[in-house]
């Protein structure tokens, strides 16, 4: 499947951020603006700063999972650099592929680079999600946005163990035999093999995804404090799922438009205003900016090589 022209996620994140200006009443603009506390401002700038060294853990978690190891410094500058890519380049992308090849080594090396970086989105994904649940659960009975989340989760999970169960039961072990005798896989199975066995590193790589989480949705809280319309830490954990699952949809520009538009919508869903959603949308946009550019001065200082790393089958 063809990736979609980048003229084109031009023109969704253009007519989806005019969508929403068109809703907003800019008559409201300015009690909103008068509202805005500049402390809470920079504190949420603090916190998109400490996502970094907690990136550069379970990131490096991840690479020790499949028997890569690096200095966390390396990894600290790297995921800075990465930040700085998937924010000023138009690509959501951007940052993963810069990671994975200052990881990449020769033949298997390769594989483990990227399976240890899809390994970290998706334990990511999945504590974002469980923290949505979390939150959607405590909410049930307030909004039925939360109620449809609660349904969906137990439909995905239900699904999820059919699926397991069927597996276990060697259902499939026909198609996996077919799919094993495939050259080219053969290092996608080697790395499903050694993530599969009961290792230590999964346990920070867990905590760690759920702190990087937790400061995600603290950010998102901070933000509608800022603008006068504070939410309950449920309702952040539940919009901050709702724009995580929005943006990994590949139809604008580094998810211009639609994150936005997903944190308004959800906001409103859970009682506040579409202007004060909109605002606290723009302040998340900005606030990683700042960060962003730090990332962008020290790449300038990158000179370094590639450290040796030291790994083991």
């Amino acid at each position: 499947m063809r990736p979609i022209p980048r003229w084109i996620k031009i023109v969704v994140a253009c007519a989806l951020l005019g969508a929403l200006a068109l809703g907003v009443d800019w008559q409201t603009l300015p009690e909103y603006l008068a509202r805005l506390d500049w402390a809470l401002g920079a504190l949420a700038v603090a916190i998109v700063a400490a996502e970094m060294p907690v990136n550069a853990w379970k990131w490096g978690w991840s690479l020790r999972l499949h028997d890569l190891r690096f200095p966390w410094v390396y990894l600290f500058r790297t995921t800075c650099f990465g930040f700085f890519f998937n924010n000023f380049l138009p690509s959501a992308i951007g940052g993963d592929v810069y990671r994975i090849v200052r990881t990449v080594g020769a033949g298997a090396e390769r594989s483990r680079a990227i399976s240890a970086v899809l390994v970290e989105r998706i334990v990511g994904l999945s504590a974002m999600l469980l923290n949505g649940l979390i939150g959607a659960l405590v909410l049930f009975d307030q909004h039925e946005l939360a109620a449809w989340y609660v349904r969906l989760a137990a439909v995905g999970l239900a699904g999820a163990l059919v699926a397991g169960a069927l597996v276990w039961m060697g259902l499939f072990d026909a198609v996996m035999r077919r799919l094993e005798r495939i050259k080219f896989l053969a290092p996608v199975w080697e790395n499903v093999r050694r993530i599969a066995r009961l290792r230590v590193e999964w346990l920070p790589l867990i905590a760690m995804s759920f702190v990087f989480q937790f400061l995600a949705a603290a950010c998102l809280y901070v933000a509608f404090l800022g603008i006068g319309e504070p939410v309950s830490v449920p309702a952040a954990l539940l919009i901050t799922a709702a724009a995580g699952i929005a943006s990994v949809l590949p139809i604008s520009i580094s998810g211009i438009g639609v994150v936005e538009g997903s944190i308004a919508g959800t906001a409103v869903a859970l009682g506040v205003s579409y202007e004060g959603g909109v605002l606290a949308a723009i302040i998340i946009r900005l606030v990683v900016l700042p960060v962003s550019a730090a990332c962008g001065l020290l790449y300038l200082t990158e000179r370094a090589p590639l450290p040796v790393r030291e790994h083991s089958s």
